[in-house]
């Protein structure tokens, strides 16, 4: 995997500790306390406000379009919300356009390595929410009963996820002799991602409030904060 325009490797003192830590848990055969080390560390980076991970922590911001979007769906019906936020063209287009046209809103412009990230992570959760819908219509239903904090913890799940293999994608196909070893060790830290923050993660009753806003902010950004300090701290305990 190349490197996105605007890409800087994280710094500081922890990260070639990652480093050794990635190749380590290679080594080790994806033993559970290597993975968890490995994660742990990579976490702890992310969770710096300096770098690499304030430029993380900002693109997890993006979610706030759909979020907004979201919102105005339970409020006002997904046709009316397409008015409203100037998406009229998509009332006539096929259902797989419609996730486009509406993957597109909610991603960030620009060219920076975390927003390809946080619009990668968006595409797999549209694909998710949206499979089998072959209607239109059913874009309604979907997102009328779409919890938000589901939706904010399945966002940040997976951004974590790619947020990982982004940075240690080229080292880890380096150290295996084939695609599928690779493969294999992707399903497996992913697994453990995910498993670890759903085991400790608390999801929280969201009632309506304006995204755009200092609290919508608040929360999206607390709540990423939070998910990293699940993976650091259970880490911790397990090494």
């Amino acid at each position: 995997m190349g490197t996105s325009k605007g890409y800087l490797p994280p710094t500081g003192y922890l990260w070639p500790e990652v480093k050794r830590d990635v190749t380590k848990m290679v080594k080790d055969n994806f033993s559970p306390s290597s993975v968890d080390r490995a994660i742990s560390k990579f976490a702890k980076v992310m969770s710096s406000s300096r770098g690499s991970g304030a430029n993380a922590a900002r693109a997890v911001q993006s979610s706030r379009n759909a979020l907004n979007f979201i919102d105005s769906v339970r409020s006002y019906g997904f046709f009316e919300t397409l008015d409203r936020f100037g998406l009229s063209h998509l009332k006539k287009e096929t259902p797989v356009n419609v996730r486009k046209g509406l993957l597109q809103y909610f991603s960030e412009s620009g060219n920076e390595f975390y927003d390809s990230i946080s619009n990668q992570s968006m595409n797999e959760l549209m694909r998710e929410l949206f499979k089998g819908v072959d209607d239109v219509n059913e874009y309604e239903q979907v997102l009328k009963e779409l919890d938000t904090g589901v939706f904010i913890k399945e966002f940040i799940i997976k951004f974590i996820q790619n947020c990982f293999f982004a940075n240690f994608a080229e080292k880890l196909i380096s150290l295996f002799d084939n695609l599928n070893q690779y493969q294999m060790a992707e399903k497996i830290v992913k697994t453990h991602i995910r498993n670890s923050i759903e085991k400790n993660f608390s999801i929280e009753k969201i009632h309506r409030i304006d995204w755009s806003g200092q609290e919508g902010n608040k929360i999206i950004n607390n709540t990423y904060k939070r998910t990293l300090e699940i993976l650091s701290t259970w880490s911790e305990v397990n090494v």
